[in-house]
């Protein structure tokens, strides 16, 4: 495994407080919020920066939301694997 970049880092940092904090608000919502969450999560999942050509050169707020989406998709991926194995 390559070691990250703080820039990577840090948007993966922040991809789990995100998410931390959107899952305990739709718990405390009820299943219309968890819905709500989910739905969420499947957007979050691929950063959208509305350019159709960023740049060559990556600027840092771009690897943060770039990690940021690649760390809420792998954590997607991981539970619906979950998810899958324990309701087949």
């Amino acid at each position: 495994m390559t070691a990250l970049t703080p820039e990577e880092l840090e948007g993966r940092v922040n991809a789990h407080r995100e998410l931390m904090i959107d899952l305990v608000a739709a718990l405390m919502g009820g299943d219309r919020a968890i819905d709500r969450f989910i739905a969420s999560i499947r957007d979050d999942a691929s950063y959208k920066n509305h350019e159709e050509d960023p740049g060559v050169i990556p600027t840092e707020g771009l690897v943060l939301e770039a990690g940021m989406a690649r760390e809420t998709r792998s954590i997607l991926e991981a539970a619906r694997a979950r998810h899958m194995a324990a309701n087949p």
